[in-house]
Parts: structure tokens; C-alpha cells; sequence
């Protein structure tokens, strides 16, 4: 099957009362990990790239490894672009194939995110392929609880930014923060709501990893349309590979890579366990 758009995989998630994963993946094991580990579970999901790992791996590659998976695979699979600089980079992933970007502007200018927004929903509404952009802060994991409420999202204005540029869905901040925890997350919940049941379009929540499971329970059952998980996934890969690698004796690449997979399988089946535990 070809790479469904994000629109595709919500809209079916939210008929069936379940989170769609975005799960971040750079190479060709933990993208086959977390497409498995979907395979495993019966469930759609979403396979994307952070915009630095693209300078890595390559949009092409990452298009061509993610199409090879989903003309393989029997659940529906889409591929994104996670935080995209600019038009540029989402221009160039959606020429090369991607169903889904995202561009992030939330820490520019709020005209200047709307207008460059504008240009990217334009260009890819008009390929078939969904636009996803953030507003408010997304912190990271050692700033304290304080400072990632300091970036929360403003659902007025989430209201009128959707309405403006006709974006597909909405990254917001409501107290996750990327990378792992520093403290103990705290997730203002009410903002959630708010913001679900007031903004326009399906929301998004950054930050899924080393976030406690409870927590991930209350943002599904409140709906929640998408939840990006990567540092959990790479930490796993990486624990797995240099356990294998540093036993003694000679080590086979492919074995360790084999191992490195199937750490990051198991991780995204206990994700996937989380986001379908109200699925009906």
C-alpha cells in the first residue's frame, strides 16, 4: 500500500477511540522495530524523522525504506517530517515522497509562522499530503516544571492559527518536554481539554517518552490525536547495541543489530498498549 496521509490514520483513530503513535525513527532497524511492532499490535502508525536525523540518513532513504515497509506491511503507514525548520525542508520532503511534515515556527515571529505555515499547507494540501505545526514552547527535559508552563499553548490563539492556515493538526505545549526528564513531568490537564475541545483541528502532544504511563492514559482517554515518541526508542537501540558489543568474544554486526531491533519493538509495543487501551 502507498504511504496514507496523516489525515487518514487521525480521522480513523478518532472513529475508533484510540491515539495515533508518531514514532521517530533514523535508520532502517528502528524503522522495521516500530512498524513491527504496529504489525503486532493491528494498529496504523506514523514513522517519522526528526529534521536533524534527515541530515543523517537522508529524506530519499528514509522515503524509500518507509514505502518499502508500507507495501509490505498490513496496517496503513505514514511517513513525516518531525519539526521541520523551515519551507525549505518541508518543500523537499514533500517533492521527495512524505505523506506528512511538520513545520515548526513557534518560537518566530506569530505573523511570520503564519504566512510561511500558509506556503507549506498550500504545497502540500495540494500533493495529498497533511501539514501539522506547533504552537507555544516545547521545552526540554531538564528544564523545571516552571519553565515548561512558561511555553504553555494559548487556545485562543491555537483557535485563530488553525483558522489561518488550515493546518491538518497542532503540536501544543501542556507540560511534556522532549528528551527525559530532569523532574517529574506535570501535565496541566485542563489545558488539554481546552485546547481539544476548542481548537479546530486534531491536537498533538510532543514529548511522549520517559512520560509516565499514567499520564499518556488520561491524554488518550481525553483525545489526544497523535503522540510523538523517539528518546525512549533510540535509548533502548543504543543500551541493546553497546551490551552486545561490548561482550567478549568476536561480535556479528547483523546479530547486534537484530538485538538493538528487537529492544526498540518491545518499547513501541508497550507505547502502542498505552495509546489503543481504549480502542474500540
Amino acid at each position: 500500500m502507498a504511504l496514507a496521509a496523516y489525515t487518514e490514520l487521525l480521522t480513523y483513530a478518532r472513529e475508533h477511540n484510540f491515539t495515533v503513535g508518531a514514532f521517530n525513527s533514523l535508520n532502517m532497524e528502528t524503522l522495521q522495530a516500530v512498524v513491527s511492532a504496529a504489525e503486532a499490535k493491528n494498529v496504523p502508525l506514523i514513522v517519522q524523522t526528526y529534521h536533524v536525523h534527515l541530515d543523517f540518513a537522508g529524506a530519499d532513504y528514509m522515503q524509500a525504506l518507509c514505502s518499502v515497509a508500507a507495501n509490505n506491511a498490513k496496517v496503513r503507514i505514514a511517513m513525516g517530517l518531525d519539526h521541520g525548520q523551515n519551507f525549505e525542508q518541508a518543500k523537499d520532503c514533500i517533492e521527495k515522497g512524505f505523506s506528512g511534515v511538520m513545520i515548526d515556527l513557534a518560537s518566530a515571529d506569530y505573523d511570520y509562522n503564519v504566512s510561511e505555515t500558509k506556503k507549506v499547507v498550500a504545497l502540500a494540501h495540494a500533493k495529498g499530503v497533511s501539514v501539522e505545526a506547533e504552537l507555544g514552547k516545547i521545552m526540554t527535559g531538564d528544564s523545571t516544571a516552571e519553565e515548561i508552563a512558561s511555553g504553555y499553548t494559548d487556545p485562543d490563539i491555537a483557535a485563530k492559527f488553525v483558522k489561518e492556515t488550515n493546518i491538518d493538526c497542532l503540536a501544543v505545549s501542556i507540560g511534556t518536554a522532549h528528551g527525559l526528564y530532569k523532574y517529574t513531568p506535570k501535565i496541566n490537564f485542563d489545558l488539554l481539554k481546552t485546547l481539544i475541545n476548542e481548537v479546530p483541528c486534531p491536537i498533538v502532544v510532543h514529548g511522549g517518552s520517559n512520560t509516565p504511563d499514567d499520564d499518556i492514559l488520561k491524554m488518550v482517554k481525553l483525545g489526544v490525536a497523535k503522540l510523538n515518541i523517539g528518546t525512549d526508542f533510540f535509548n533502548a537501540y543504543n543500551k541493546t547495541l553497546a551490551d552486545c558489543l561490548t561482550k567478549p568474544g568476536t561480535h556479528e554486526i547483523s546479530q547486534a543489530l537484530a538485538s538493538a531491533r528487537e529492544a526498540v519493538k518491545q518499547v513501541a509495543m508497550q507505547k502502542i498498549d498505552l495509546l489503543t487501551a481504549y480502542r474500540v
